[in-house]
């Protein structure tokens, strides 16, 4: 994983979780999340778009 640029392992998956929603739109969203330990501690969410394949991090 890319974090800021930089490569950065991922220690631990600690949950997993599914959204698949807004089905009726143009643009359906259908996304696989995962709260993930990054090697230097940090608790970060990220996800891949089921539609277009793409991996993203989750901004809260």
């Amino acid at each position: 994983m890319h974090f800021s640029g930089r490569p950065i392992a991922v220690e631990s998956v600690v949950e997993t979780w599914r959204i698949d929603d807004e089905w009726w739109r143009e643009k359906a969203v259908s996304r696989q999340y995962w709260r993930v330990v990054l090697e230097d501690g940090r608790v970060v969410d990220v996800y891949r778009d089921l539609v277009t394949g793409r991996w993203w991090r989750q901004a809260y």
